[in-house]
């Protein structure tokens, strides 16, 4: 914990401003979903315009691609298994695996949605198993490599979800593996994996616009987790209760971004991919993004627990628009 205090102190020092990078990609690619290799300290980043993925560096530099160009349907989300090299790869429609320890790489199909279903994330268990929101029909299904098809886990009530919306939904495993939480429309819900059983999470107000969460760590208390927040442009922290069952938004680690539909923990850092989605015609866009892709990490610790480190309001990164 002290090692934490100190990092966030330099951190308070230095203004709280975000470290930025570039990506080296160009700015039609439209970067839609990260995902972070631990071992090698590398990002799976999937793209919009084309549905490819390049593995980018720290840097920025892009060392690789394991779907190619031109791979017809956008990439919505990507959740990484680095004990098995398996990377899930999320359309709106259909779920692939990717075996990025291959030669050359093997894509993989698992399944489809449902007709008229709508995939909006998906989170892995790292034991050959992830979860898929449907955030049309409001269902959390199974998908398992070798095994087709989607296995029905639980149904979440009825809640209007624009077509359009950068937010369809979100969903987080919580540690033991036994429990998600579920984001949807403005409501947060408790799906308890072995029944099925669904709760609604209690909260202070709604938590419109989540397009992901992300578990920042878990202690005697809570378990933190950052929520991002798509179109309303900011990432909070919530903490939510061991039992799932109360959570609270930490409005003090509001951070402003421009357009943060996606990021990724490292275990130390949330990243926050900046993708400039808007511009894309898809949401009612130009088409001219005005500033290349960017990586913008945050620190995500603090002496009250996991949290994104709040920068003060006068030093604040500002809303780029």
């Amino acid at each position: 914990m002290r090692s934490l205090l100190v990092v966030l102190a330099a951190l308070v020092v230095a203004g709280c401003k975000p470290a930025q990078v570039t990506l080296a990609l160009d700015p039609g690619f439209y970067p839609s979903a990260v995902a972070h290799d631990p071992i090698n300290d590398r990002f799976f980043v999937g793209s919009h315009a084309t549905g490819a993925i390049a593995i980018v560096r720290r840097d920025g530099h892009v060392v690789a691609t394991v779907r190619p160009e031109e791979a017809l349907h956008p990439i919505v989300q990507l959740a990484y298994e680095p004990r098995v090299r398996r990377l899930w790869a999320l359309t709106a429609d259909a779920v692939e695996v990717v075996d990025v320890a291959a030669l050359p790489v093997r894509r993989t199909p698992i399944a489809r949605a449902v007709p008229g279903g709508r995939l909006a994330d998906i989170v892995a268990d790292g034991s050959g198993r992830a979860y898929v929101l449907d955030a049309a029909n409001g269902q959390v299904v199974a998908a398992e490599p070798g095994r087709r098809g989607l296995r029905a886990v639980a149904s979440l009530p009825a809640a209007p979800v624009p077509e359009a919306s950068l937010a369809g939904g979100a969903l987080v495993l919580l540690p033991g593996g036994s429990m998600l939480l579920a984001a949807r429309g403005a409501d947060l819900w408790r799906v308890d994996l072995a029944t099925g059983a669904v709760e609604p999470v209690a909260l202070a107000g709604g938590l419109t616009e989540v397009s992901q969460l992300l578990l920042l760590g878990s202690d005697g208390t809570a378990h933190h987790v950052a929520a991002f927040r798509g179109r309303a442009n900011e990432v909070v922290t919530l903490h939510l209760t061991p039992d799932g069952r109360r959570a609270i938004v930490d409005g003090g680690t509001r951070m402003r971004y421009d357009t943060p539909v996606h990021g990724a923990f490292d275990g130390r850092e949330v990243v926050v991919l900046l993708g400039r989605l808007r511009h894309h015609p898809s949401f009612g866009g130009d088409g001219r993004p005005n500033l290349p892709p960017r990586l913008a990490t945050y620190f995500a610790g603090g002496a009250t627990g996991p949290r994104l480190a709040a920068a003060p309001p006068a030093a604040a990164p500002a809303l780029v628009r």
